[in-house]
């Protein structure tokens, strides 16, 4: 598997699985002390907040990766072995599902060594964050596919998703954003799949139910129409990208 590979080949392993959602949340810890940073009301502690959010993003953040990458790291083997694109797709998110349960099985931990109060319903999480996964699969479909008009499309939709963090409920609160920000986050499936996921694992509820589940649904629909689009379609992608 090409998890087992990457972190075969890096010095400290398995161990980056652990010590880079530390190291993401030193910026915000430092952000938040020296008050440049307002994250609002967010019910926990802010390590312990910004420690779970940043993990839930990571996640979101390598299907998205590793499905963009699909054409450039499988093509090859696709059109010689004629490898079921379907089969790389549910691959590269399984890789990132591993990738994120590592470090959120310590979170737990966490929460339950510091005493931070989880609800009974939070057996559900599985369920409720399966979307944002989805939605980064479908934004890393996309870009590969677009990668094959213009080599350089991955890299500026890997610029645009770092903004969409910032843009995103990630390391403040949702109910802290008004004016232009409150439109963007209304409009931004991250706001109800990362916050219900952090809700219902914390408080037991969904935010905004009704958008939540649209968006749930939207994604899963364009999800399965685009991976049969790429199973129909393979081969002219991977001719026209020339991988």
């Amino acid at each position: 598997m090409r998890l087992f590979a990457d972190l075969k080949r890096s010095f400290l392993g398995w161990s980056w699985l652990l010590i880079l959602p530390f190291f993401s949340i030193i910026t915000w810890i430092f952000m938040k002390g020296a008050g440049v940073l307002n994250p609002g009301d967010v019910g926990i502690p802010y390590l312990a907040f910004v420690l779970l959010s940043t993990t839930l993003w990571s996640g979101f953040f390598d299907t998205y990766k590793g499905c963009s990458q699909i054409f450039q790291n499988y093509g090859k083997i696709m059109l010689v072995n004629t490898l079921p694109v379907h089969v790389v797709v549910f691959s590269e998110i399984f890789v990132a599902v591993v990738r994120f349960s590592i470090p959120f099985s310590f979170i737990l931990i966490y929460f339950l060594v510091q005493s931070i109060p989880m609800s009974m319903l939070g057996f559900l999480f599985p369920l409720i964050y399966l979307p944002m996964i989805l939605f980064g699969a479908t934004i890393g479909l996309l870009s590969g596919l677009f990668n094959a008009i213009a080599k350089d499309f991955t890299f500026l939709m890997d610029k645009v998703i770092h903004l969409l963090m910032l843009l995103s409920p990630v390391v403040y609160s949702v109910d802290v954003s008004t004016g232009f920000l409150a439109k963007i986050l209304r409009f931004n499936p991250i706001t109800y799949f990362i916050s219900s996921a952090r809700n219902i694992l914390i408080e037991g509820d969904i935010y905004m139910a009704q958008n939540y589940y649209g968006c749930s649904l939207l994604i899963l629909i364009i999800f399965i129409l685009l991976t049969r689009f790429f199973i129909l379609n393979t081969s002219r992608i991977l001719e026209r990208g020339d991988f």
